[in-house]
């Protein structure tokens, strides 16, 4: 902290002193018993999830427990949980170096629970392994990821880059990066999903933290009979009774996430190092820091950019002779000129349907049916 701000560490403890910020280091006075029922109630049954999680959500909750008592917990409430988690084999870490938070998100959708109709969008940030958006929907539409997009950079800035795979879910926010960042510079980088290394990584930990909970139970579902997947009224009943459930798991799992320590980083969290990350980088020229410290007037794009040219000044202007115009004519009359370097697929025209439709929609259906 004293480096980042610039100042010594006796400054800083003196400002601890003063604004009675000081960190107690006193755990949780705690049983036993009572830590194994707690630990009960943060594994709900899912032998996958790991004591670091397990204690990163106990501390959500306003228990700090040592990392070695969790550990002993988990042992005593189900110990052939532990002996399978530590034969499992885990793949090699490759090695990945980015600039800074927000130099490049990673972007992705997970279709575990596609048998259901239920997708999962996501993103990361590469630096920091910051979760910026997870969330599930009964859908794949590109207009479903860039809703969840636009909320994220309002909470975290617009990252200098992305990184997707080829899907057309992907295609707004990879349109939106490419306008607003530049179309020739990488803004949306597309490839293969399996190389996306920092989503992939999280779908892993996503799966072992919360996806195979909601795939098994779906699963038992319909061997009991209880939900048919070509029936379009269980599914719709699935959705409608599962969908908040999974987005409030997810939302605490995001939380979990963004707050545990990583063995490789010093035990720093993601949001520590987002943070650490930003202050490192406040003074330097980073396309990636832009939206986060600069100020409304140093985002407006600079005078000589041709696909943001100045306002024009009052006053009669110049009207263009009849006829046919050039791309260069009609860019020196004073018109936007977009010289788009990529072939865009249009896709067919989304209707919503509003509240008063959808009502007289379900009369008309409740009165066929009366009438069978």
């Amino acid at each position: 902290m004293a480096a980042l701000l610039q100042v010594s560490v006796r400054t800083v403890h003196r400002r601890l002193r003063h604004f009675p910020m000081i960190r107690q280091n006193h755990f949780a006075i705690i049983s036993d018993v009572d830590l194994d029922d707690l630990v009960r109630d943060v594994v709900a049954g899912n032998d996958q999830i790991g004591p670091e999680s397990v204690r990163t959500s106990l501390r959500t909750r306003g228990f700090r427990v040592q990392r070695r008592r969790v550990r002993e917990s988990m042992l005593r409430t189900n110990p052939g949980a532990a002996a399978v988690r530590a034969l499992l084999r885990r793949p090699e870490r490759r090695v990945y170096q980015v600039q800074g938070p927000n130099s490049l998100w990673h972007i992705d959708g997970n279709h575990k629970l596609i048998r259901w109709r239920i997708v999962i969008h996501g993103g990361i940030d590469g630096f920091s392994r910051l979760i910026v958006f997870l969330r599930a929907s009964n859908n794949n539409r590109s207009s479903t990821v860039l809703e969840s997009f636009v909320a994220a950079i309002v909470r975290h800035g617009v990252p200098s880059r992305i990184r997707t795979d080829r899907g057309g879910e992907n295609a707004d926010i990879c349109m939106f990066m490419n306008v607003f960042r530049g179309a020739r510079r990488g803004s949306a980088i597309q490839g293969r999903s399996v190389h996306n290394q920092r989503i992939e990584r999280l779908w892993g930990d996503m799966w072992r933290g919360i996806s195979n909970v909601y795939h098994r139970l779906f699963y038992f579902l319909e061997s009991e009979g209880v939900i048919d997947v070509d029936n379009e009224q269980h599914l719709w009943a699935l959705h409608y009774i599962y969908l908040p459930r999974l987005n409030r798991d997810l939302a605490d799992f995001t939380n979990q996430w963004n707050h545990h320590g990583l063995r490789t980083e010093r035990h720093r969290s993601p949001m520590q190092l987002f943070v650490r990350g930003c202050l490192h980088q406040q003074g330097l020229q980073s396309t990636a820091m832009q939206s986060v410290f600069a100020s409304p007037d140093a985002r407006l794009p600079p005078p000589d950019d041709p696909l943001h040219p100045p306002p024009a000044a009052a006053g009669p202007q110049p009207t263009a002779a009849a006829g046919p115009q050039t791309p260069a004519a009609a860019a020196a009359v004073g018109g936007l000129l977009l010289d788009w370097p990529e072939r865009v697929a249009v896709p067919h025209d989304e209707y919503t349907i509003d509240d008063a439709v959808m009502g007289q929609i379900r009369a008309q259906l409740a009165l066929e049916v009366s009438m069978e």
